[in-house]
């Protein structure tokens, strides 16, 4: 019989989320889509699955995210559904952690209309959606992880595949319920347990080989260069770049950081201590500072990546107020160890969601929330609506820069046909290649086109920003004739000017 405070609390968490689902449905309805969105979808579009394996080592993302959008693309929808997919996903997650989580229901209110759920994942569409869903959902089935090994398994397979950035805490969970099974097996002096474990452990493994497939070779990309470090060096650099993410998230210093990395320490040990298990906080301070050494090494990573950090915090609490039920223990017999470990596991998640919030909307934010309601974050859909207006599909378009026309392209579908002026080859999508970052002189190019179009009276240049053209003259740009101009900045830097040029 549901009580009426049961009832009550109900009410309360389902209109939370539906005001969760308004807010980002309103951001999201006013989202300008960009290149990085773009080029999931013209790649979904233009490859088949196993061309697309064979792009992914330049991407720096597996193959889960592209092959999710791929049906969309090539059924010819619109762009914009690419933001619906990764709504939707955050919206199972959202729901899951809303109704499911075992935290105070303030502590979800504040947790669901901060950054960590809100706007980064469930309105700009990218890959780290499926992190923050897989997550969720690998700690509400922690307690039937063992019932169902094979579903455990395929969300952790999905997790590695779901981002490079989550291939530390895959691999680590993994480990996890491998040790497990394996303690379990010992103790019984059977290997039952293990080997209902391995019914799934072999799909994250799987999916490791998957990946490394991907990513073979992956030095040829000039985007993925490794750095060598002496080891002084690389342990000032872990130190200085735990706290640069820390101060990129909430925006508050060095010493509030400090205290936040105490507090969640005192936590992590309190948990560990109510677990015995060490696992878990192994498994959260692995996911950050494979953040930390991945920036040092391999790549800078960006606010999108540091956002998993607080979704692996919500499954290690959620795990550490989870484990009473699946070991029968009560909260009378654990005390005030189970009450303190409550109690700093939300303040936690607390502190580190309320100050992500303010760091959203301070000034110096492009993606803060005022220019996420009403600033213009890329122009590219007014710069393609022009385009389909007046500029007819057999007329010659050249870009000159692949990665930020790609944002036009995907609005305008597969209707028009873009070349990068550089190289003189058709512009699909970016795959940060050398022959993508060729630089061209002006002649040069009116000597291609007379080339290869010489029917041609005139052609169009979308101009942006990484504009390949050279040596052009002051007098000779004057006489294009400018159709479409981007009026102010956009957050993502996203500026087009649409020139036609006459050919003499």
């Amino acid at each position: 019989m549901v009580t009426p405070r049961v009832k009550r609390e109900n009410i309360i968490l389902i209109l939370m989320f539906a005001a969760y689902l308004i807010f980002n449905g309103v951001l999201l309805i006013g989202h300008e889509l960009w290149r990085d969105e773009a080029n999931v979808w013209l790649m979904a579009r233009e490859l088949s699955p196993i061309q697309l394996l064979g792009e992914l080592k330049y991407q720096g993302h597996p193959c889960l995210w592209y092959l999710l959008v791929m049906p969309f693309a090539k059924l010819g929808f619109p762009f914009k559904t690419i933001s619906v997919v990764s709504f939707l996903i955050m919206a199972v997650g959202s729901g899951v952690f809303t109704f499911k989580a075992p935290f105070h229901p303030i502590t979800k209110l504040i947790c669901l209309f901060s950054p960590i759920f809100s706007y980064y994942y469930p309105v700009v569409a990218r890959n780290y959606c499926l992190i923050a869903m897989l997550l969720i959902l690998l700690a509400y089935y922690y307690l039937k992880r063992n019932e169902k090994p094979w579903i455990y398994g395929l969300m952790l397979g999905l997790l590695v595949q779901a981002d490079t950035i989550a291939l530390a805490t895959a691999g680590l969970i993994s480990l996890m319920w491998l040790y497990e099974g394996i303690s379990e097996s010992i103790r019984a002096r059977q290997a039952a347990s293990l080997l209902n474990k391995a019914k799934g452990l072999w799909l994250p493994l799987a999916s490791l080989l998957l990946w490394m497939a991907e990513f073979k070779n992956v030095s040829d990309s000039p985007e993925y260069q490794f750095r060598r470090l002496a080891i002084s060096e690389f342990l000032r650099e872990i130190r200085n770049f735990s706290y640069g993410i820390l101060t990129r998230m909430t925006g508050q210093g060095q010493v509030f950081d400090t205290i936040l990395i105490v507090l969640f320490l005192i936590a992590g040990i309190l948990v560990s201590i109510k677990l015995k298990n060490l696992w878990p906080m192994i498994v959260m301070t692995g996911t950050f500072l494979f953040q930390v050494v991945f920036s040092i090494l391999v790549y800078q990573l960006h606010i999108w990546h540091y956002i998993i950090v607080g979704f692996a915090l919500i499954w290690f609490f959620w795990l550490g107020n989870w484990r009473d039920q699946e070991k029968g223990i009560t909260s009378k017999r654990n005390g005030y160890l189970n009450i303190s470990c409550r109690i700093l596991s939300e303040v936690v998640l607390l502190l580190l969601s309320v100050t992500m919030f303010l760091r959203w909307n301070a000034p110096e934010e492009s993606s803060c929330l005022k220019n996420a309601l009403s600033g213009v974050y890329s122009d590219g859909v007014n710069a393609a609506a022009y385009i389909r207006e007046n500029v007819g599909f057999e007329e010659l378009i050249l870009s000159t820069n692949v990665a930020e026309s790609s944002t036009v392209q995907a609005y305008l579908g597969k209707d028009y046909t873009f070349y990068y002026a550089g190289s003189g080859e058709k512009a699909t999508y970016a795959d940060y290649a050398e022959k993508q970052k060729k630089t061209i002189r002006y002649e040069e190019l009116i000597s291609w086109i007379k080339e290869n179009f010489p029917e041609r009276e005139a052609f169009y240049i979308l101009e942006s920003p990484g504009n390949c053209i050279r040596e052009i003259s002051d007098e000779t740009k004057e006489a294009f004739q400018v159709c479409y101009q981007t009026e102010g900045e956009t957050a993502r830097g996203e500026n087009y000017t649409l020139y036609r040029v006459a050919i003499e």
